[in-house]
């Protein structure tokens, strides 16, 4: 019996224990992180498919995984026998929820880590369900009773540093007394925040406690007068604990956050059994204590017209509920009370994702910076292919990051970088292993998906390259890609316009010849922070339906195409939106556009010349020499001749 096999009879074995006939294992940890820290990595553990994303739900007779098209090629390698590999976009694959419903018997238990799974799923869930009492909170992890020590990796604890307001634009003071005013505003008492990366953001503070994530693991309650950081006390150095301190931000122990919420809970149920008070006292929590709000005073009414005429400019839903955001757990849920809290797009990261002026020229420089690595690599990795050179994806990789360490500012990669080649290219979010990499090939593609962390911005680029002699195949479906991305990147749209309705743009090329890819177009980046943020992004995603992008919001541009086994094709930049300048301006709404800030050369040798409108050859053009201007100089300081050459070959007229 394998490793994975045994581990899934001992899971079994657990399930029967607790009287339960079905456990879910979700990939994300109780900050619904998209990247894990080893320690919980737990999906990866009971199934061995180690992609970012999907769920696992085993019975005593099945174990299934539902995971989306970016990884259905690698899950099909992974997943050992005993598994059911569920690809979740297709028309015939059910939910896991719907799978329950209708695969078990009514009377069935399902459990769940309530710290694993957000609680907007499970009311959901719930509704799915033939009972909402099927559904089970399970507070002592099964796979955490399996996976033990010395084979558990421990959970980090890495130094907590603060960024300087040089980076953030903008003070803690600041961010906190614009999430005070909105909660005002709202009439709710405070929030919760579970996000790690809302956290970072929030605090001008950056850690490593999840690999290529500059984030570290904590919680926050942010009232009206009061905000805690709970955070593991020995990643705080007393340097951080001042500047917390000085900032009114108390700090406890990250475990005594559930023992804060309980009181909270117990603080509100004291005050809603109470008749309201018509002197306007409010009961606040301050570390998890009982706090009495200053009575309002006569200076107070100036402070409520303003927030009138803001509540006039911006529809405000009122609540006297604690705010939860979509994502958080359904442990965080129960420990405030479920009747006492209500979920809404967090507010956090609504303001996170605007950058700021000097957020926004902060990734413009650090692109500009990353640009001159890429630019290094690709010359040196054209020269070692020609000269006959074996070189595997991964070793290559090596290099590019070589390249980058060298650049100002660097602080590590913002995801693994995805060097790939041939078949590998086809699989999208495709890790090369240390041993055993292909060797990259000059008559195959080769796809490299890289970024990088620097101390003014977050980096995210993809380009495709082919050393030897495409196929026509491969330059029609390269020149559709970039067509696609390309009229992502010119659109001009009116503000309330979401990214699900700009989706078409970028696969409207592809389409024409039958073809498309199987993610969504474009997600938000943070400004050192996670690669991938929200709420916003271009895609097929409802969700995505439910955010309009705006003014300052970082995001990428990525289509791509891909022959399943053979080869794949992404070319993928980094946009900034901003303000459009239009004739003129219907509905008084105003208009939006987009600034690439990638800058990088896309191989011309494999456009079809002749697919290409003379606008969008125009768009290359001029992408090219812009490129060229802002990184020659940089290039130069390198000494680097052969990028220099390079560069400026690649990005020739055409």
């Amino acid at each position: 019996m394998s490793e994975i096999n045994s581990n899934l009879a001992k899971l079994r074995e657990l399930m029967k224990e607790q009287n339960i006939d079905a456990y879910v294992v979700p990939s994300e940890d109780a900050h619904a992180s998209e990247y894990l820290a080893p320690c919980d990595s737990r999906r990866a553990f009971i199934t061995g498919f180690t992609g970012s994303a999907g769920c696992a739900v085993i019975t005593q007779t099945e174990a299934r995984c539902w995971t989306d098209g970016r990884y259905w090629l690698q899950a099909q390698k992974q997943l050992e026998q005993g598994w059911s590999l569920m690809k979740t976009g297709l028309p015939e694959t059910p939910t896991w929820g719907q799978w329950l419903k209708s695969d078990l018997p009514p009377s069935s238990r399902i459990g769940i880590d309530p710290t694993l799974i957000p609680y907007s799923e499970t009311t959901t869930l719930r509704s799915t369900l033939q009972s909402p009492s099927n559904l089970v909170a399970i507070d002592t992890n099964l796979i955490d009773q399996i996976w033990t020590p010395p084979d558990r990796p421990s959970r980090p604890a890495n130094p907590i540093f603060h960024l300087g307001d040089e980076f953030t634009g903008e003070t803690v003071g600041q961010k906190l007394g614009r999430l005070r005013d909105k909660l005002r505003r709202i009439g709710s008492p405070g929030l919760v925040v579970a996000s790690l990366d809302e956290i970072a953001w929030l605090f001008n503070l950056r850690g490593s406690d999840i690999p290529y994530n500059p984030v570290f693991f904590a919680y926050a309650i942010l009232t009206r007068e009061d905000c805690t950081l709970f955070a593991n006390p020995a990643s705080l150095d007393n340097t951080v604990r001042k500047y917390l301190q000085s900032n009114g931000v108390a700090v406890l122990d990250y475990q005594k956050i559930w023992g804060a919420l309980e009181n909270w809970q117990k603080q509100l149920k004291v005050e809603r059994s109470q008749p309201s008070n018509p002197n306007g006292v409010d009961v606040e929590m301050e570390r998890g204590e009982p706090k009495r709000a200053k009575l309002e005073q006569d200076g107070d009414q100036g402070v409520k017209k303003d927030e009138q005429e803001k509540e006039k400019e911006e529809k405000v839903k009122k609540t006297d509920q604690v705010l939860i955001d979509t994502k958080s757990s359904w442990a965080v849920a129960k420990a405030v009370g479920e009747d006492f809290v209500e979920v809404r797009r967090s507010m956090v990261e609504e303001f996170k994702a605007k950058k700021n002026a000097t957020e926004i020229e902060g990734f413009r420089q650090s692109h500009i910076r990353d640009g001159v690595a890429l630019v290094r690599y690709f010359a040196w990795l054209e020269d070692v292919v020609n000269k006959g050179e074996r070189w595997n994806e991964f070793d290559a990789a090596e290099i590019l990051e070589g390249y980058r360490k060298e650049n100002k500012w660097f602080k590590g990669l913002s995801f693994t970088t995805i060097s790939s080649t041939g078949p590998n290219a086809a699989i999208i979010h495709y890790k090369p292993p240390e041993e055993g990499s292909a060797v990259i090939e000059k008559e195959q593609m080769y796809l490299c998906d890289s970024g990088a962390q620097y101390l003014d911005g977050t980096t995210d680029v993809t380009r495709t390259l082919h050393f030897g002699t495409p196929t026509e195949n491969q330059r029609r479906a390269f020149t559709r890609v970039l067509q696609g991305h390309i009229a992502l990147d010119t659109v001009i749209f009116p503000q309330g316009t979401t990214g699900y309705v700009l989706d078409i743009l970028a696969r409207r090329a592809l389409w024409s010849d039958g073809l498309d890819y199987r993610h969504s177009t474009s997600h938000g980046v943070g400004s050192y922070l996670n690669v991938h943020e929200g709420p916003h992004g271009v895609g097929q995603r409802p969700a995505y339906n439910e955010v309009p992008l705006q003014e300052g919001m970082v995001m990428s541009n990525e289509p791509g195409y891909y022959e399943d086994g053979k080869w794949g094709i992404r070319i993928e930049g980094i946009d900034i939106i901003g303000r459009a300048e239009t004739r003129e301006n219907f509905g008084g709404k105003g208009w939006l556009g987009l600034e690439q800030v990638t800058m990088c050369p896309i191989q011309t040798s494999l456009v079809e010349l002749n697919l290409l409108t003379q606008p969008e050859k125009d768009w290359l053009n001029a992408y090219h020499a812009e490129v060229l201007e802002k990184l020659t100089p940089l290039v130069k300081e390198t000494g680097d001749e052969r990028a220099l050459t390079w560069l400026e070959r690649e990005c020739r007229s055409v």
